[in-house]
């Protein structure tokens, strides 16, 4: 697996990136706009500049430019209107371009929702069809709670974080460097106060949180295990009564869950002191504007108006830094999260992908015989069950496995099946290795019955034609919303990586049951 998630977001999501990005850029235009007008307002119509005269008109959407060599060409000349009628056309345009950034953010947010959760859903059908790809050893090693945990909950902040992967850090960027350059145009001296500040925040802020980094990843660590301890007291639950074991387990959870909350009360701690310095940051900078600001004024070197809209722009700058540090926070956070994914789910020998791959057609008959060449198999602690030994089972051919529990028997049929694999030697069908065979063949054309039967959680008709489900045979016809909403299910699933097979669809194998179809199939 790829082991860096910025990558691996940028493979699959590469262009609808560079569109978002491009529409984060365009929106920056009435985010600058938005700034600028309370000053036109209140230095305008307000304070009543270029109004002084009774009945003075002033033009009102003027367009024109100053160009080298030219001089100024006047594209427009405007709306003539007095200071009322001006007053009411700014905030009009104040208004409008609160519903333009509104929009903006709108459809921003709503891109990178939907982007997140298309990886998330491919990003969890990747760890799954790797689970159903690892060779048979590692299941033993591995905790089913454990596994379903990761793919479920582990993986589950990654999708909020994917769509800001790219977006936040422009979008957010954008947005306090212009409200910076903005408050720099109208001022210099301000603009280093919010720029000393600024990168205070920036400096400060994101090493406290590194420790923040840190807990959480041990909180991650210790969720892992109790869901797999817990995993551990449900499967052998006969074990722990029947040898009154049960308050050594009681006191065993006790001690994980003392751990938890120590590592979660110290996260929090930590969480709300970084939260508290960051606010008194935010707020401090208001105070130096209203101070050294108001100076300003009263000397006349700043009129009331650019104050305003300085104090207006600043007041939309805490949150674009905040978001932009919670950013980073979460960037490293989400990757340590799915580094550790990665490492569980990164495994020597995984079957190649080409060994599940669906096939419809019904492979033909397996009529070279089963053999066993120099095979060598051994258990969990490296004691050899097989030892070099060959055999040959032809077609047609009975042949009973007879040996003690630790003869080999049981491991030599389990080869066969390709649930255990040689440490040395090989297991063919004449001249194919059967590991190497698709499951299309080995899965149609061969069975195995073990003494331990697992019965998933479904009814005993899905349970006893569960080995009939190779690929869907069937085509279904859908109607009105439902043939909108199968149309929907096949986009989405395309744009996220995932097959487009109905499930609803007819998927059991009558024919290899000697049956026609569902009527006489357990009649056959």
């Amino acid at each position: 697996m790829e082991p860096s998630l910025a990558r691996y977001i940028w493979r699959h999501t590469k262009k609808q990136q560079i569109w978002i990005l491009l529409i984060v850029l365009l929106s920056m235009i009435p985010y600058f706009m938005s700034f600028d007008l309370p000053k036109l307002i209140v230095n305008g119509p307000i304070q009543g500049k270029g109004f002084e005269q009774p009945g003075a008109t002033q033009p009102f959407m003027r367009l024109h430019y100053d160009l080298p060599f030219i001089g100024e060409v006047q594209l427009f000349s405007g709306f003539q209107l007095d200071r009322t009628a001006t007053l009411l056309a700014l905030s009009v345009v104040f208004l409008l371009l609160v519903v333009i950034n509104g929009l903006f953010k709108l459809y921003i947010n709503t891109y990178k929702g939907r982007l997140g959760e298309r990886m998330l859903r491919r990003i969890r059908f990747d760890l799954v069809d790797r689970v159903l790809r690892f060779p048979p050893f590692y299941f033993k090693r591995v905790k089913s709670a454990e596994v379903a945990t990761m793919v479920k909950d582990e993986v589950e902040p990654l999708g909020g974080f994917i769509g800001d992967a790219f977006l936040q850090p422009v979008l957010l960027g954008g947005q306090a460097l212009t409200a910076m350059l903005f408050i720099m145009v109208q001022n210099f001296w301000l603009g280093m106060i919010a720029v000393v500040i600024v990168v205070i925040q920036i400096v400060l802020i994101p090493r406290m949180r590194r420790r923040l980094i840190v807990l959480g990843r041990e909180r991650q660590l210790t969720a892992r295990a109790l869901s797999g301890r817990v995993g551990e007291i449900v499967d052998g639950i006969g074990a722990v009564h029947v040898h009154d074991t049960s308050n050594y387990e009681r006191a065993d959870i006790a001690a994980r869950l003392g751990l938890i909350f120590k590592i979660r009360f110290d996260l929090y701690q930590w969480k709300f002191m970084v939260k508290f310095l960051n606010n008194f940051l935010a707020q401090l900078t208001p105070f130096l504007f209203y101070m050294i600001g108001g100076y300003l004024v009263i000397e006349g070197r700043l009129d009331v108006g650019q104050l305003v809209a300085v104090i207006g722009a600043y007041k939309d700058l805490p949150g674009p830094m905040k978001e932009l540090i919670d950013w980073d926070q979460a960037r490293q956070d989400v990757q340590v999260k799915y580094q550790q994914v990665v490492e569980q789910f990164t495994v020597d020998g995984v079957i190649a992908p080409t060994i599940g791959a669906l096939t419809i057609e019904a492979p033909g008959p397996m009529t070279d015989p089963l053999s066993a060449i120099g095979l060598s198999i051994a258990d969990d602690g490296g004691a050899l069950l097989l030892d070099r030994i060959s055999v040959q089972v032809k077609p047609g051919e009975t042949v009973a496995l007879v040996s003690t529990a630790t003869g080999g028997a049981e491991a030599l049929a389990e080869a066969f099946a390709r649930l255990n694999r040689p440490k040395g030697g090989k297991v063919a069908s004449g001249a194919h290795d059967l590991l190497e065979l698709p499951e299309a063949v080995t899965g149609r054309r061969m069975s195995y019955a073990s003494s331990d039967v697992f019965l998933f959680q479904a009814s005993l008709r899905d349970n006893l034609l569960y080995g009939l489900k190779h690929a869907p045979l069937t085509s279904v016809t859908y109607d009105g919303a439902a043939a909108d909403q199968r149309r929907w299910n096949i986009h989405e699933a395309r744009r996220s990586g995932n097959p487009d097979h109905d499930i609803q669809s007819d998927w059991i194998d009558y024919a290899s049951a000697g049956a026609t179809g569902p009527h006489d199939l357990f009649e056959a």
